[in-house]
């Protein structure tokens, strides 16, 4: 094998390796894109909704009732973060058609520094000057000389209020035919994008809806030193927020149980992380198997984000397959995952409607590059 050979082969192995190392980052329901001078994220495991009006009233649609709700976002930069960052975008999806996000809070928001009416004032000035002056003479008789000048001196002043111009700082609206909703945040001298925030929506859900579960995707936006000073995606993680019905017992100790039994299962494959990439891939050739496409590994790629984030129909189409899909997987972690496919089971039987809606989590990217998906993690 030549020289340049052997150097093709490391470059792939060191770039699967980057890639199962991955796994060794996993934490509770969150997916995370690598952040420049690490920014972090956080949003409450679970939240309870209100109902606004008993028995269906002003609903848009029938059969269903309107509830609402509140979350927290919270946003922490380590130093260096802040001065690159220019925005967060959040998105919040549900999981299913029944349910709709008919009214959101914050709305789009314009601000500016200057408080108060400007006053412009433009003054003009025009002056004219003109100046003759003539001489003449004959031999023998005499001479004469004169002069005029001529002066014109005008100044007009025009004044009026101005209203100053505004600045973007909250902009807010719907996703995918009300199924979801979108805030994005900028910075201005009079605020800021660290700390936590509170963000509310007013949710059309069936009339016997009990729980269900929203996928909140929050996301950095800024400038890349590393790549070119282009603005692209500094930072991105998913999360998945238990919502139940206020004062209902049983939906909210279903959630309180959902979100143990994640926290678990993400224990558990953090624990087991070096043995999970052993048996994905046995030897550093099965590795450059799976990269040249020559190799299928025994454990499917982005297994866990499939688990947590996809509904029970899209996932696997009975519990036997899905054991068979992760019969590989550590005794303890397939324990873990069926106890957790059987409490997301029944959080979708508390929905009250049979699921009908698309993969997870729902997010999108709007007009940013960078988020590169083979160094998604966990954490």
């Amino acid at each position: 094998m030549t020289i340049l050979g052997i150097l093709f082969l490391l470059a792939k192995l060191r770039s699967l390796q980057a890639r199962g190392a991955c796994l060794g980052a996993i934490a509770w329901g969150l997916i995370a894109v690598p952040a420049l001078g690490q920014i972090h994220f956080d949003v409450n495991s679970s939240a309870p909704v209100r109902s606004l009006h008993p028995n269906g009233t002003f609903s848009q649609f029938p059969n269903s009732r309107l509830v609402a709700m509140d979350f927290d976002v919270s946003t922490l930069f380590q130093p260096g973060a802040a001065q690159s960052t220019r925005e967060i975008l959040i998105q919040c999806m549900s999981r299913r058609e029944g349910v709709l996000i008919v009214d959101y809070s914050p709305k789009t928001e314009l601000q500016t520094d200057v408080f108060g009416p400007m006053q412009v004032v433009q003054e003009q000035d025009a002056s004219r000057d003109m100046a003759l002056q003539g001489f003449a003479g004959y031999p023998g008789i005499g001479s004469a000389s004169g002069n005029l000048n001529q002066s014109e001196y005008q100044r007009q002043s025009i004044q009026f209020a101005q209203r100053p111009s505004l600045e973007l700082t909250l902009a807010s609206g719907s996703l995918h035919r009300q199924r979801g909703v979108y805030f994005k945040l900028r910075p201005n001298s009079q605020s800021t994008l660290e700390g936590s925030k509170t963000f509310s929506l007013v949710l059309s859900v069936p009339a016997n809806w009990r729980a269900d579960l929203l996928d909140v995707t929050v996301q950095a936006a800024g400038i890349d030193p590393r790549a070119g000073r282009r603005e692209t995606v500094l930072a991105k993680q998913s999360f998945v927020v238990g919502i139940y019905q206020q004062n209902d017992a049983v939906a909210g100790q279903a959630i309180a149980e959902y979100v143990k039994l994640q926290s678990n299962l993400v224990r558990s494959v953090k624990t087991y992380a070096k043995k999970i990439e052993q048996r994905t891939y046995p030897t550093p050739f099965h590795k450059l198997g799976a990269k040249l496409d020559l190799y299928e590994p025994e454990i499917p790629e982005n297994w866990l984000d499939f688990v947590i984030y996809k509904p029970l129909g899209n996932t696997y189409a009975t519990p036997h397959q899905l054991q068979m899909q992760l019969a590989a997987l550590p005794v303890d972690v397939r324990v873990a995952v069926m106890n957790f496919q059987d409490q997301k089971a029944r959080i979708e039987s508390l929905a009250g409607e049979e699921w009908r809606g698309t993969d997870g989590p729902q997010t999108y990217t709007l007009g940013y590059r960078g988020v590169d998906n083979g160094h998604q993690g966990h954490r």
